[in-house]
């Protein structure tokens, strides 16, 4: 096992490595050949979560195809609010529970949905780390976005030949959220479900609502993608959600 206690020739202790894993949008079978490696040989498995949850949908994934019976799971609590300090005070506290574990000589695979680099909370965590522990090890081991996923379930090709391709939280400003939408070939509107009614305005001013494809949860059982977006007025929209828009 990785997590195993390493000792050098001068008898220090070996740190342990840093496993961002991304585990990709949901479907168990888009996880990675190197992904299910990794997770398969490392004791310690990290989850990164909200308080508000009660169980994990990262974790829920990864024991489709892992035996967790001998594996050493820690909760990593990440509030999800705005606050400055809030989040800075949990982030610390994630920090030494991963701290005491890498300084032990154990390595830890922190397991993230779609790629840990993209809309993550553990690209919050490495620069924390990595002041903790100067000198660690930190690998990413790439994941399956749900933007990639959601264009698959939508056949909808996400750039092609000189296309210009924008990817943003659709809670941006409607002027500049307009402005971006009329300079790309494709957008790609994250984190619609709050802002759908703004966003079907502005696809609306500019004459692209037919031109757009609602996604939500991609590669999961729940697996939506509806192209009439006049029917999600006043629906209660999932979180895991997206509008991809092509502006031809």
């Amino acid at each position: 096992m990785t997590g195993s206690i390493l000792r050098t020739p001068d008898s220090k202790l070996r740190t342990g490595i840093l496993y961002g894993v991304g585990i990709g949008p949901g479907d168990p079978e888009l996880l990675t050949l190197k992904a299910l490696r990794i997770l398969k040989q490392t004791d310690i498995i990290a989850v990164p979560k909200s308080k508000e949850e009660a169980g994990s949908r990262a974790l829920s994934i990864v024991e489709k195809v892992v035996d967790l019976k001998d594996k050493e799971i820690v909760e990593l609590i990440l509030p999800m609010t705005k606050d400055r300090e809030i989040l800075a005070k949990a982030r610390k506290e994630v920090t030494i529970l991963l701290s005491e574990r890498l300084k032990q000589g154990k390595d830890v695979a922190c397991i993230t949905l779609g790629d840990p680099l993209w809309y993550s909370t553990f690209s919050y965590l490495i620069p924390f780390i990595i002041d903790a522990i100067p000198g660690v090890k930190v690998q990413i081991i790439p994941g399956v976005s749900s933007i990639n996923a959601a264009a698959g379930v939508a056949l909808l090709p996400l750039a092609e030949a000189d296309e210009k391709l924008a990817v943003i939280p659709a809670t941006y400003g409607q002027e500049d959220l307009k402005e971006i939408v009329k300079r790309f070939d494709t957008v790609v509107l994250m984190k619609v479900s709050s802002v759908i009614e703004k966003v079907l305005t502005v696809l609306e001013e500019l004459a692209l609502k037919d031109k757009a494809v609602f996604v939500s949860r991609a590669g999961w059982p729940e697996e939506r993608v509806i192209k009439d977006l006049n029917s999600l007025k006043s629906q209660n929209l999932d979180y895991f959600s997206m509008v991809i828009v092509k502006n031809e």
